[in-house]
């Protein structure tokens, strides 16, 4: 199993790595409980409990999916 994440370390995120290192995340929310860790303040705009971080909220073809904000460097923080 090591050596088939030694080929393809992009499949694994390493323990401990900063939220900003990682890449701009788009996510299908399946369930509500997928959102507990979130707060939200507005219509279109969550908040990530643990880390302040932005993410959007949008329904798009009866789909909810839950965006990252301001990848760049550090994410803006709420």
């Amino acid at each position: 199993m090591d050596a088939f994440f030694e080929n393809e370390p992009s499949m694994i995120t390493p323990f401990g790595q900063k939220a900003a290192a990682v890449p701009k995340q788009r996510i299908k929310v399946g369930s509500l409980a997928q959102l507990e860790g979130f707060h939200r303040i507005s219509a279109e705009t969550l908040v990530h409990k643990s880390t302040q971080d932005l993410w959007s909220i949008k329904n798009q073809g009866g789909e909810f999916i839950i965006e990252r904000l301001f990848q760049d460097g550090t994410p803006v923080k709420g």
